[in-house]
Parts: C-alpha cells; structure tokens; sequence
C-alpha cells in the first residue's frame, strides 16, 4: 500500500530526480556507481489531498539515467517497517529488470554500517536519508565517513528536534551536546546555527563540499518541515546540487526556497 504524503514532498523528490542523471554522467567512468536509501517506504506514495500515486525515492533512483545511458550499478535499499520492506520488495521486482536491487529490511543504524562494509571504498555512492524522526545517528555517519559518499540529508527541525529538545536521540543525531545551548538562544539566527554546526561536523568527517543554502521543506500552512543538506567529497557534486537548487519546483513555476 503507498504511503501517504504531503504534497511538499513533491519538491524534495523533484531535487533528488533532477541531481541522480547529472551525477550518474559524472561519474560515467567509475567501475560501478551505488545507491543506498537508509529510510525508503514501501517505493510509492500517496499524495495527501489529491490522491495521486507517485514514485518515492527508491523508484526514483532505479529509473535514474544520465542522458548518456548509465545508470547506478548497484541499489540498496534500507527499511525498518517489515510490512514496508516487504511492499518495496514486490514493486522493485516489477521493475528491476536487471537485478541491480537489494531490500534490506532492519534498522539504518545497524544496517548501513554492515553494508557499507561490503563495498569498493573509492566506487561513487549516493546516500539518500531521509527519516520519519531524529535519525541516523552520528556514530552510523563517522563510520560510512571512508567511502567515496555524497549524501542528501532530510535535517529534521521542525519536524523532530524542535519538538523534541530534551530528546536523547538529539545528542545521538548531532553526536554532541553543543547543539543544546544553541536550541536554547532566542536569536533570530538560531536554525542556521544549528544547521552550520551539523554541516561543519560533517565537514570534519570530510564531506567538505556543500551548498551555501539549503532548501527548506514547508508544510501546507508555511510551517518549516525539515531541510535539505547536501555534502559531497568532490567539488563537481556541489556544482551539480547547486545546478539542480537553481531550477524550478515540482510546481514547474518557482525555485526552491531557502
């Protein structure tokens, strides 16, 4: 059964649909490129509202082609909910003509580590997540740090952090305890903050290329949702994700706010 959703998450597909073809040319000459999705659902949703069916990230990023013809060597794709990664299971068996797709029912935290260590360190590896509440935790990044990984992060804040201050998933997701006394301050600037703290300590992971802005992911009352968080080992990602920012939204008409 799809999984139902908020039209908002038509725009944060859209950017995932347009950066996956110009990355997957980009990365044309490697021995093989990956896809990991630590949080991917059931494969399809149900937009809130309208009802329309429509392909979640998994589906996504099996599609995904460069103008050129290639596509992700491998695909993985992590769930937790048994009933979900079991759904996935028989909807990428539809599609997945060339068995490049792996379901791997269980927990990110477990799961990702265990994965990661099983594939080429310098192979080029998108890792998409995009979680439900306050995940992954920042032992599970430290420990995928060594690959050759560009990452798309959903930064949960609004959704999670914010109503969860005196959450201990909070110190596991940011790995430290400095995130408090930022939570805490009534400036203006507090969310960027916060937001430049996890970067800069993915940065310290080396993940040192980002984009100066991030998208923001507002819900249907102009509530902030979560944001988006790019970071990559080489330059050329950040230049394709700040491509892809520039572009329209999934309504065709205006570009992604920040």
């Amino acid at each position: 059964m799809p999984r139902d959703v908020g039209s908002w998450t038509k725009n944060k597909l859209k950017i995932l649909s347009d950066y996956l073809p110009v990355y997957l040319k980009a990365t044309t000459r490697a021995m093989e490129r990956i896809y990991i999705d630590g949080f991917a659902g059931p494969g399809l949703n149900r937009v809130r509202g309208t009802g329309k069916i429509v392909d979640g990230s998994p589906l996504i990023a099996l599609d995904a082609k460069a103008e050129n013809g290639t596509t992700f060597t491998r695909l993985f794709f992590i769930e937790r909910d048994e009933a979900s990664a079991l759904e996935l299971e028989n909807t990428v068996a539809q599609r997945d003509t060339q068995r490049r797709c792996t379901v791997i029912p269980g927990d990110v935290n477990v799961e990702l580590p265990r994965l990661i260590e099983r594939l080429p360190k310098r192979s080029p590896t998108f890792v998409f997540l995009d979680p439900e509440g306050i995940d992954p935790q920042w032992t599970t990044l430290q420990k995928i740090a060594g690959w050759k990984t560009e990452l798309l992060i959903n930064f949960p804040f609004g959704m999670a952090i914010n109503r969860n201050p005196d959450s201990g998933k909070v110190n596991a997701y940011y790995g430290t305890r400095e995130w408090r006394p930022l939570w805490e301050s009534t400036s203006p600037g507090r969310i960027r903050r916060l937001l430049d703290l996890y970067k800069n300590r993915l940065q310290e992971l080396g993940w040192r290329y980002t984009t100066d802005a991030d998208p923001v992911v507002t819900g249907t009352r102009g509530q902030r949702l979560y944001y988006l968080i790019f970071v990559s080992k080489v330059e050329p990602g950040q230049r394709i994700m700040k491509w892809v920012q520039e572009r329209p939204d999934s309504a065709g008409q205006l570009r992604f706010k920040f």
